[in-house]
């Protein structure tokens, strides 16, 4: 599908200069064909010569006239709803951070400061944050494991499901132009959807506490530390 875009894409290009080409090179005032034939030595001259520059002229201009109605009717539109789309995942996004977040601090500590959640935000502060020792041998992302309870989960794996019907309405409503943030989201849906299996026990929740390291410590098995939201770029390049 993104192929075809791009095929597209490359292809009304093409018209739109073989167009402007066409109407410069056979307008009624042969400015632009003299300058040619000075520039190049080529000057052509044919029978009936006025009669085929008014066809290629007529023929370029409705050319161009369509490529405009077309960008306006259907590429402009089409890109100011991908472009309302991006934002609302954005802002659902930040705000599943957020209140994951919250829930993390809350079940890790017991409570937190104001302010505190949106500062973790940052995965580099985040990572600093949970991994700090609080006891020997345990970091405050194991009091997170062990605490997590009933409650929490059920809220965890809610925001999850609602950040996941978000991401879904995108992916059926919008033709993402490139191929690496459509894929990408499309396994961070299917991962979200596997988390809604989790159920309470160290070990059980164990995939759900990688899942939730990777996105807000920014974990990536290939690369490592990531200094940057991978998801929020991904939702960037939409």
């Amino acid at each position: 599908m993104h192929l075809r875009r791009r095929s597209l894409d490359v292809l009304l290009a093409l018209v739109a200069i073989l167009s402007v080409a066409a109407v410069l090179l056979s307008h009624e005032d042969p400015f632009v064909r003299i300058a040619v034939c000075n520039q190049t030595g080529f000057c052509s001259t044919f029978a009936h010569a006025k009669a085929w520059y008014k066809v290629i002229y007529d023929l370029g201009i409705g050319a161009l006239v369509s490529l405009a109605f077309y960008v306006l009717v259907v590429r402009l539109p089409e890109y100011q709803r991908r472009q309302r789309l991006k934002r609302s995942l954005e802002m659902h996004y930040r705000a599943f951070r957020l209140n994951c977040i919250e829930i993390m601090l809350a079940v890790a500590a017991g409570r937190f400061a104001g302010g505190q959640a949106e500062a973790l935000l940052d995965p580099e502060e985040f990572k600093k944050y949970f991994k700090q020792e609080i006891a020997p041998g345990t970091e405050r992302w194991d009091e997170f494991m062990n605490n997590l309870n009933e409650h929490y989960l059920v809220r965890l794996q809610t925001l999850m499901e609602q950040l996941r019907d978000e991401l879904m309405f995108v992916l059926n409503n919008t033709d993402i132009p490139k191929d690496e943030p459509f894929e990408f989201l499309k396994r961070l849906s299917a991962a979200m959807y596997s988390m809604k299996s989790v159920t309470i026990g160290y070990d059980e929740i164990k995939p759900l506490a990688g899942f939730l390291w990777d996105v807000f410590a920014g974990w990536d098995w290939i690369e490592g530390y990531r200094k940057e939201d991978i998801v929020k770029k991904m939702i960037d390049e939409i």
